[in-house]
C-alpha cells in the first residue's frame, strides 16, 4: 500500500462525488481501478481501460478482455489479480462487486469500500451503500 493511501482515496472521493456516470471516464470499472491505484500505485484493471466511450464500446472491450486474457468472465480476472475476501465486513479500500440487472455484457457493478459503507456510480453522483450478503470482495 501506498503511504497515505487513505487520504488519497478520501481525495478520490470527494472529486468524484458529484460527477455523473459516463463511459470511459466515470463508469464502475474506471473510478473503482483509479480508487484502487490510490491505493496501490497502479490499477487492477489499466489495460482494459481507455478503450471505449459507450455502452457499446465496453461490451466490445470487455469481449476482447476475456478473448485475450482466457478468462471466463470478468470475476475470474479479479480473483486471478485481487485476493477474494470472505467477510461481511470489509475494510477501507477494499474492492466490491454487486450484482446488476439489465446488463448482460457486464453484470456487476464495481465500487470501493470507504468506511462502512461501499462507494458506487450513480447516474448524476456517488451512491454509498452498506455491503449486503450478495456483494463480493477483493483486496
Amino acid at each position: 500500500m501506498l503511504p497515505n493511501w487513505e487520504i488519497a482515496l478520501a481525495e478520490h472521493i470527494n472529486r468524484c462525488s458529484h460527477r455523473p456516470f459516463k463511459w470511459g471516464e466515470q463508469d464502475c470499472l474506471t473510478f473503482a481501478n483509479a480508487a484502487y491505484h490510490k491505493i496501490k500505485g497502479f490499477g487492477f484493471a489499466d489495460e482494459f481501460l481507455g478503450s471505449y466511450t459507450t455502452a457499446k464500446g465496453a461490451a466490445v472491450a470487455h469481449a476482447r478482455f476475456l478473448k485475450k486474457t482466457g478468462y471466463k468472465d470478468i470475476i475470474e480476472g479479479f480473483d486471478d489479480r485481487m485476493t477474494r475476501l470472505q467477510t461481511k465486513y470489509p475494510p477501507r479500500g477494499t474492492v466490491a462487486a454487486r450484482p446488476q440487472e439489465g446488463n448482460e455484457f457486464i453484470p456487476y457493478a464495481f465500487g470501493i469500500m470507504v468506511n462502512q459503507y461501499c462507494a458506487f456510480v450513480g447516474s448524476e453522483y456517488l451512491i454509498f451503500s452498506k455491503p449486503t450478503d450478495d456483494m463480493m470482495f477483493w483486496s
